[in-house]
């Protein structure tokens, strides 16, 4: 084959080639355009989040300052003794909605804090579980119909932040209340278990769904009625997060009516 016959193939090597390689850049900016698309729709979303996570903290200490004057007022007229049954009905139910409004605000401030990337900020003391356990239950039977019986087992003292443990043991607390057949006991057991302290809350009535358990420490889920009034279904999601907090852990199990929140916590946070 002579080198003039050899040419046309060249060309068509050559021509390939090029092709090839306009395509190939081609698919490169494609590629980055899409990358380019996507970061900057990963940007937006995190900005859109963002903002209203901060939102939701600046709504939620604005509604402080007139729900603490409706709280203050309320009070005093349930402590008044000139109103009637009636006057002193309505300032009852005017007082505990109050209570109610401000413990959601707390949980949506506890809730933003954590998911802007803080952690709940502990104050270490010496403190005794069992006597904690018991001081919530006995704020819990006041004005609840279930009962609700405490018991220790060893020792259950330890390090750790007793107004956020507080707030954790009443959340789940609370919600086996809410929760508990009428007319049966919602039990607190305080463990000692090596150099942890189990807190084991039980109750019994209709239990939680299988396919609730997995998230039922997710944010705004409520328990076993998604529908259920009242409630903005932080409760367990910022028990859970105390508990991590603490370096432990907070697990649930439920079968033949029987549900039992398990807060297992070490000695020493």
């Amino acid at each position: 084959m002579t080198t003039d016959e050899r040419k046309p193939d060249l060309l068509d090597v050559n021509e390939q080639l090029v092709l090839a390689i306009v395509r190939a850049n081609q698919q490169t900016e494609e590629a980055q355009a899409e990358s380019t698309r996507l970061r900057a729709t990963e940007e937006e979303l995190r900005m859109v989040a963002e903002f209203r996570e901060r939102l939701i903290a600046v709504i939620g200490h604005d509604l402080r300052n007139p729900l603490n004057a409706i709280l203050m007022a309320a009070g005093l007229l349930v402590s008044a003794n000139h109103l009637t049954d009636m006057e002193a009905d309505l300032a009852q139910r005017i007082l505990s909605s109050g209570r109610r409004m401000n413990s959601m605000i707390r949980q949506v401030l506890e809730f933003t804090r954590v998911r802007l990337g803080g952690a709940f900020p502990l104050d270490l003391e010496e403190a005794d579980l069992g006597v904690l356990c018991e001081q919530i239950a006995a704020e819990l039977r006041l004005g609840m119909t279930a009962k609700i019986d405490t018991s220790v087992t060893g020792r259950v003292s330890g390090t750790w932040d007793v107004n956020r443990l507080g707030e954790a043991i009443s959340n789940v607390a609370g919600n086996a209340v809410d929760y508990a057949t009428p007319g049966t006991t919602v039990t607190i057991d305080v463990i000692e278990i090596g150099a942890d302290v189990v807190v084991a809350i039980r109750n019994h009535g209709p239990s939680i769904p299988e396919d609730l358990i997995p998230i039922l420490f997710d944010p705004f889920q409520r328990g076993r009625d998604l529908r259920k009034s009242g409630h903005l279904g932080l409760g367990l999601y910022i028990a859970h997060e105390i508990a991590r907090s603490h370096g432990g852990t907070l697990a649930a199990s439920s079968m033949d009516g029987v549900t039992t929140f398990t807060m297992r916590l070490p000695k020493v946070a």
